[in-house]
């Protein structure tokens, strides 16, 4: 391995430093709209419009990368997972009070109030294929209910997003009527095939850096991202976070190693050394869910990277976010990624009173063959490999849950963000789904998330699925 020569190469000049910030903005308040950010920063989308593509990307004459040599998938399963979000308005000062007929506990609940709107847009995920994953994009479903009623189940998918990620987006009202409303629900299913992931390591420490510029999915992933880069102040704004306490461990773990330029050395070996430097000095506490007193998800907690390496602890997500913001600190792309859990229990979310958790998060990092023009994203599951032990095994040896994993044909993958990169609001911990309201969303609601997931059935009488096939219907361009 050759020894390298100076870390500012590979620090990730567009992302400033910025005071740290104040604890995340309290539950049940919405997201403010982002100021506009510094020159080198792209400015967060609204619904209507897709972000430009990257100053960095690739010359568009060059056709998009095929899929690389380096990750072997397996074991396939057809899976659906079905999400459910409720958003009830809600009077923060008024409260109700429930009796339970058994206990006889009294509790205050918010009281549901309800709120005008014109016109409304709601927003969730569709992934593109991940490592391991590729979704059935003509069977994706989903509807939008308010008061009961349907209001849309024509999916319409904002487009050009980072890394190929479309929004599913839902409309409801009129710019000529006002509609009064006290319960928003969305449901959708997202069918995938899921994989075993196997990582050929020795032939991928053989590709080097790119000397051009990145792929532009893969250059749109380096953007300031929303809990890597950049969080939540007191106000509900986004500001970006101070990024010296990430910069300062990551000189201090290449120094470890003695590198001076992690340009020489292989990206697939930097990012190795770098997810062992995470696994010796992080530990993996806590679930990082924030849960209403029914036991549904209403968000995941998600702390600044350098909380996570002032403390040494963080939740699973924490820890994923951390090592997500190390690696593209040193110029390596990564995104994370969230995932529900089918491997146990009977899918749903949490059982009453269980503290099981199923959901999950992991990062992919690019690894990308400018000369063979092939891209591979390699699963990394920072949470796997601490709970194995706490001491990484030698470089030199291959390790389970970094690019070879054998449990992600039971994960579906549902997001790369905790928070739609667009210009969507949300209620206290980021839930994946976002909605623009118009003329304004109410100033406090409460919002549940409901996850479960089945074996996708079998079709009678039709060809076998195929995922993979190059027929897949082209994405509506609204959005663009």
């Amino acid at each position: 391995m050759h020894r390298p020569a100076a870390l500012a190469a590979c620090v990730l000049a567009a992302l400033l430093a910025a005071p740290a910030l104040a604890r995340q903005s309290q539950p049940g308040r919405p997201v403010k709209k982002a100021p506009a950010p510094p020159a080198t920063q792209p400015a967060p989308a609204a619904p209507e419009q897709s972000p430009p593509p990257p100053a960095n990307a690739a010359p568009e004459k060059r056709e998009a990368p095929s899929v690389g040599p380096y990750i072997e998938q397996s074991n396939p399963r057809d899976l659906a997972l079905a999400v459910h979000v409720t958003i009830n308005s809600d009077s923060p000062r008024d409260k109700v009070q429930y009796r339970d007929p058994f206990s006889g506990r009294v509790v205050d609940f918010p009281k549901i109030t309800p709120f005008e709107f014109t016109t409304l847009a709601i927003i969730f995920p569709v992934l593109p294929s991940t490592s391991s994953s590729d979704p059935y994009t003509r069977e994706v479903m989903g509807s939008l209910t308010l008061n009961d009623r349907l209001a849309d189940e024509s999916i319409e998918y904002m487009t050009g997003y980072p890394g190929g990620v479309r929004f599913a987006r839902f409309d409801a009202g009129s710019t000529d009527r006002t509609t009064t409303c006290r319960e928003v629900e969305l449901r959708m299913v997202l069918p995938m095939r899921c994989y075993r992931t196997k990582f050929d390591e020795p032939n991928a420490l053989r590709v080097p850096w790119p000397a051009g510029p990145w792929p532009q999915d893969v250059a749109s992933i380096l953007a300031p991202q929303l809990y890597v880069e950049t969080g939540i102040d007191a106000e509900g704004n986004i500001r970006p976070y101070d990024a010296a306490a990430v910069d300062a461990a990551l000189t201090r773990w290449l120094a470890e190693e003695k590198i001076s330029d992690p340009k020489r050395i292989a990206p697939a070996a930097l990012a190795k050394i770098l997810v062992g430097k995470v696994w010796t000095n992080v530990q993996v506490q806590g679930d990082g869910l924030a849960l209403k007193r029914t036991g549904e998800l209403s968000g995941v907690m998600v702390q600044p990277p350098a909380w996570t390496l002032r403390d040494q602890r963080g939740s699973a997500h924490d820890v994923t976010v951390l090592l997500a913001a190390v690696l593209r600190r040193a110029g390596i792309p990564a995104r994370v990624l969230i995932g529900w859990d089918v491997s146990s229990g009977d899918g749903k979310f949490l059982d009453k009173g269980s503290k099981e958790n199923t959901l999950r998060s992991w990062i992919e990092f690019a690894l990308y063959d400018e000369k063979a023009n092939t891209l591979n994203w390699v699963p990394v599951d920072i949470a796997k490999l601490r709970a194995s032990t706490s001491r990484p095994p030698p470089l030199t040896q291959p390790w389970r849950y970094f690019g070879t994993h054998p449990d992600l044909d039971s994960v579906t993958p549902f997001a790369f963000h905790y928070h739609p990169p667009t210009d969507v609001v949300s209620y206290g911990w980021p839930g994946f789904w976002g909605w623009f309201i118009t003329p304004k969303p109410p100033a406090s609601a409460e919002q549940s998330i409901r996850l479960s997931a089945a074996a996708l059935p079998v079709r009678g009488g039709q060809p076998p699925r195929d995922p993979k096939r190059p027929d897949q219907p082209a994405p509506s361009k609204r959005g663009n």
